[in-house]
């Protein structure tokens, strides 16, 4: 492991992660094929960072479907033409046939009290009546054996092609508005309608990734094209910073998912 490649951890659990992915590489140079779990946004920076250091391997981030935003990292021996992704499209419906309120912690938490990790587990697609989970394949008829309830509603699970999975097509909503600094702070708290304050408490939690890593200051300077993720709360892109107003505050543009 180089050290170009630890520069870019922040932590002892990304540290792990890049050592774990460069033994997969090593094992795909001598012929393996090889493939990480479900990765996140961040996890997927440094899994390519460290792919990329091996000229005689094929490697590719993988989800199931072109919009994914959990993938996992394939990799293999350069001779093999085709990579097997190892990942199944599991269909959940609750059998009472009116729309439901079910959401994505709901399915998710669901599946994780099977005992399953949730590096296990892809996208998840929820619309008013039923779900598309993404999951590894070895895992995947055991899901459908022993997941009975999501919430409190019965389900029947079923396993379908990955072509038949219907991606739901978010909208971002537009927010103009006016800041007394760029920083992250008072950016996240004109986008989420919240008081700087509450910014403050999901930044320190760590609930708030900037362009897929955790940031714990709020004081951070962000600009045009960053992107904030937060957890539970979803994505606000920096679309413009525009002038000053007469009272000197800021004028941005936003998008939020």
């Amino acid at each position: 492991m180089n050290q170009y490649i630890l520069n870019l951890t922040v932590n002892a659990e990304e540290r792990y992660l890049v050592s774990h992915i460069d033994e997969l590489a090593l094992k795909a140079l001598q012929g393996m094929s090889m493939k990480t779990d479900f990765l996140d946004l961040r996890q997927q920076v440094l899994g390519e960072a460290v792919a990329v250091q091996y000229s005689d391997i094929v490697w590719k981030m993988e989800g199931g479907f072109a919009a994914a935003e959990r993938k996992r990292l394939l990799l293999s021996p350069a001779w093999e033409n085709e990579m097997d992704n190892h990942i199944h499209c599991l269909q959940i419906k609750p059998t009472n046939k009116k729309k439901t309120s079910l959401g994505h912690r709901d399915y998710l938490g669901a599946i994780m009290n099977l005992g399953i990790k949730r590096g296990k587990i892809g996208d998840i697609l929820v619309n008013e009546r039923e779900a598309y989970v993404l999951v590894d394949d070895m895992l995947s008829d055991y899901i459908g054996r022993h997941l009975e309830r999501v919430g409190h509603s019965k389900v029947d699970t079923s396993r379908i092609d990955l072509e038949n999975v219907i991606v739901p097509v978010s909208e971002p909503v537009q927010i103009n508005c006016t800041i007394p600094s760029i920083r992250l702070d008072a950016v996240l708290a004109a986008a989420l309608r919240i008081s700087r304050s509450e910014a403050m408490k999901l930044i320190e939690a760590g609930q708030v990734q900037l362009n897929h890593q955790v940031i714990e200051k709020g004081a951070a300077s962000v600009k045009e094209k960053d992107l904030l993720s937060i957890r539970g709360k979803g994505r606000i892109r920096i679309d413009e910073v525009g002038g000053l107003t007469k009272k000197g505050r800021h004028r941005v543009y936003l998008s939020r998912w």
